[in-house]
């Protein structure tokens, strides 16, 4: 092969190797995900993996080229595999109490404290999390008090304070430092309509460097550990800054927990506007009491509207 041919190849090659490319990220990240942190940022984009597949193969059946056009549909399956899980839930809604949660990274900087309030009263959840709250913002949201009257403010300086807004009483609080940055974890214990439960709330640091990879796999481990000593119901909300797929979040899976998109699909909520780089990294998890962590059920699960932040909410109907 020549190099004008290796640097400007036919349409075929060309597109026969950009589905190459978008089966191999996958599978680096897969395989060396857990053992190198940079490995570990190729598993979040599997919603674009899937994307790029899907339009080789409809450019190569357009094309006529048939036999690179199936290897292109039995590299699809790849990401198809880690993603369909959220299309399907085992569990049964068969509860008669049903709250309503939601999770908005409000963005420290984004000034549209109005419409933030606006959709909070709007959607009317039962509980929120709002991570990147700061003086400004915790003044900007005391209106809620008025039909979320239980209330934990946590403001600070940068982009690691957080306000949690109830409609439920909080029977205990406690921030737990985590990683060598000490960030802070929320555990609260509140009395909701089918009993008592624990909620978590978090924000870690974004994986952008080895140090802060590692603090956020440590933060969400220390999180795992916490949720595993509890007996009663569990719900965590906030941005992990972590997909469903990568190996940081897997030790809330590993305790029990279920991801409330399971059933109802999956949509990007960091830089939703960019779908090269939007990923899903705001969540609502959960499970049942420790008795019986798989009886809990998420009736819904949506992605909110554009709200000045650089994240979208997210809300879910849980029950247990």
């Amino acid at each position: 092969m020549s190099l004008r041919a290796f640097l400007l190849p036919k349409p075929r090659s060309f597109i026969a190797r950009v589905a190459g490319l978008a089966v191999l990220l996958p599978i680096i990240g897969w395989i060396g995900g857990g053992r190198v942190w940079l490995l570990d940022l190729f598993n979040h984009f599997q919603l674009q993996y899937a994307g790029v597949l899907a339009l080789c193969v409809i450019a190569l059946l357009i094309m006529k080229a048939r036999r690179l056009a199936a290897l292109a549909a039995v590299f699809l399956a790849v990401p198809v595999v880690r993603i369909a899980p959220v299309f399907f839930n085992p569990t049964k809604p068969i509860f008669s109490t049903t709250m309503r949660f939601a999770s908005f990274n409000v963005l420290t900087s984004n000034n549209r404290y109005e419409d933030a309030v606006k959709w909070i009263r709007e959607t009317d959840p039962d509980l929120i999390f709002l991570p990147e709250v700061d003086e400004v913002w915790a003044d900007a949201l005391s209106p809620l008090k008025a039909s979320h009257p239980h209330s934990i403010d946590y403001p600070v300086e940068g982009n690691f304070g957080f306000a949690f807004c109830s409609k439920f009483p909080i029977l205990s609080q406690e921030i737990i430092p985590c990683g060598e940055l000490e960030l802070p974890l929320l555990k609260a214990k509140l009395k909701g309509p089918a009993g008592d439960f624990i909620l978590f709330g978090a924000h870690p640091v974004p994986p952008s460097t080895s140090f802060w990879a590692s603090e956020r796999d440590v933060f969400l481990a220390r999180m795992a550990e916490e949720v595993k000593k509890e007996t009663l119901p569990v719900v965590v909300l906030g941005d992990l800054n972590a997909t469903r797929w990568c190996h940081g979040i897997k030790p809330l899976f590993e305790a029990g927990l279920i991801d409330s998109t399971r059933g109802h699909g999956i949509g990007p909520t960091w830089m939703r506007g960019n779908p090269v780089v939007a990923v899903p990294i705001d969540h609502v998890l959960f499970r049942g009491p420790s008795s019986a962590p798989m009886q809990a059920h998420s009736s819904r699960h949506e992605v909110g509207p554009d709200l000045g932040s650089d994240h979208r909410p997210v809300v879910a109907e849980v029950s247990w």
